[in-house]
This record gives C-alpha cells, sequence and structure tokens, in this order.
C-alpha cells in the first residue's frame, strides 16, 4: 500500500529545495521571492535569509551551513545565522548562466546545473563541478534545460536531468570535476509538457526523480530501469530529498500550491555529504 502524502505548507512561491539541517530542521527556498527559510511541523514559516536572488537549489554542508543554486547570482553559502555570502562563480571568464540545482559527492566537491538560457527550442544548458578547492570546471553542455543531478554513494558515477527531452543522462566520474562516458540513462514516462526536475538516491542506489507535469515520483534501479512510482495529490512535483540519514521519510516540493509535502518510502536515503 501507498503510504499517504500528507502536506506540511502551502502558498511558498516556486516551492523548491527542501533541505534538512543538522538538528532535522526543514528548510527551502522559495525563488519568486528570494527566500531562504524555515518550515516549522505546524506549516508556520520564518526567513532564515530573504535577499535580491532567485534561489533554487539547496544542499547542507558538515558545517550546517547551507549551499544555493541561485538563477540569478550563481552559487551562494548562507550560515546558520542568516549571513549570506557569495561565491565567485565563473568559467572562462565569464559568469555561469543561471544556477538551479547542486549536490555535494561524499569529499565536498559540488556538481550544480546551469539551465539559465536554455528552453525546449535552445539547448544551452550546462553541467558544471566546484572542485573543494573552489575550482570551477565544466563537464558538459547542450542541453534543453539540464535539471536535477545526483552523484552515486560510491562518487563514480553522476546522473542529470534534462527537463524537456525528458531524459536522464549518466556520466562515469573519474576524478573530482572530470567525467567521461556520457550516456542516455533512463526516460521518464508521459506525453505531458515537462519532465525530470530534482531527484535524490535511496539506499539501494534506487533514484527517484519528481515527474514535473506527470504527477509522480519515478522510481528507477541502479541499472536505469524505470520500477514504478509515487503518485503525487499533484501535477508538478519540482524537487524531493530524505528527511536526514537513517530516515524513510521523503519530502516533495511542488508547483500547484506551492506546497512542500511529506510521505514515507520503502527504505532509507542515501547518505549525503552534510549529515556528516
Amino acid at each position: 500500500m501507498t503510504a499517504p502524502i500528507v502536506c506540511i505548507a502551502r502558498d511558498i512561491s516556486g516551492a523548491e529545495g527542501p533541505c534538512i539541517d543538522h538538528q532535522g530542521r526543514i528548510f527551502m527556498v522559495g525563488p519568486d521571492e528570494g527566500r531562504l527559510l524555515e518550515v516549522s511541523p505546524d506549516g508556520k514559516t520564518r526567513d532564515l535569509v530573504k535577499y535580491d536572488g532567485i534561489p533554487a537549489g539547496l544542499q547542507l554542508d558538515p558545517n550546517n551551513d547551507f549551499w544555493v543554486a541561485d538563477m540569478k547570482r550563481g552559487l551562494l553559502r548562507v550560515t546558520h545565522e542568516g549571513k549570506l555570502i557569495e561565491e565567485v562563480v565563473t568559467f572562462e571568464g565569464k559568469p555561469i548562466r543561471g544556477c538551479n540545482d547542486c549536490i555535494f559527492d561524499t569529499q565536498g566537491h559540488l556538481y550544480f546545473t546551469a539551465p539559465g538560457g536554455s528552453s525546449k527550442a535552445k539547448a544551452v544548458g550546462e553541467v558544471f563541478c566546484r572542485r573543494a578547492d573552489g575550482k570551477v570546471t565544466r563537464l558538459d553542455a547542450g542541453y534543453h534545460f539540464c535539471n536535477g543531478l545526483v552523484v552515486t554513494a560510491d562518487d563514480r558515477t553522476l546522473i542529470v536531468a534534462e527537463t524537456y527531452t525528458k531524459k536522464l543522462w549518466a556520466f562515469d566520474i573519474v576524478e573530482p570535476g572530470v567525467v567521461r562516458n556520457k550516456r542516455h540513462w533512463a526516460t521518464l514516462p508521459g506525453d505531458h509538457e515537462g519532465g525530470p526536475d530534482g531527484m535524490d538516491l535511496d539506499s539501494r542506489g534506487y533514484l527517484l526523480a519528481t515527474n514535473w507535469g506527470g504527477q509522480a515520483i519515478e522510481i528507477f534501479n541502479p541499472a536505469g530501469t524505470h520500477v514504478g512510482q509515487i503518485k503525487t495529490p499533484f501535477a508538478c512535483p519540482s524537487n524531493v530529498h530524505f528527511m536526514g540519514p537513517g530516515s524513510r521519510e521523503l519530502l516533495i516540493t511542488e508547483h500547484n500550491t506551492h506546497g512542500i509535502w511529506k510521505t514515507t518510502h520503502t527504505c532509507e536515503g542515501q547518505r549525503q555529504y552534510g549529515w556528516k
């Protein structure tokens, strides 16, 4: 039997980037209003920081600080006290367009997508890595809106979502900031307008991919075979994230009521860098 999906809060404009801090508190972003906010169990919200930007992706580091992929300002770090620290993110001397989502590997190298300027008709989205030493490398380009991404627990495989084609692409990670063997890993089902947005991995290595417009979280085994789905009571799930180490609970954001919801998965999530 599928676990119920329960709403925690609504009306967080552009709801994305659910994230859990070291104390188990829920944070997320409201891109349309430049918000990084905390959501309490009773649905009340408070802004950790509100600024002139478009925060889209959110990850936690071991210092309990947040890293933000911002469509307007690049990569940002926000301390747990709400201090905003802007990272200068350039490649070949030019600012990187529209950072959208990010994920750490187990060593603190940050992989992120930059789909700014791309669309269904225009394939200019890019994928980058900011190594732990601060060096930024471009891994790939030519996407019709590259979006969510994950790194497997062994740091050997990167998977990138391309929303407008409904495709998931995989790469072998040779070393931090170096990939090879790009391959079509899977395609999300449906003929709707939309496709994969945010993603997460469970402890078995199964991929959970939000299907924006498809009213589901799609589940793929480690070989890229579609093995099931979690149907959602909203058409446009945007992000999915496990609620910390050892937890089977999932947080899901969506773009219909602009809410954040909670449900229970069949197993716990893959351990993440920020949970150390």
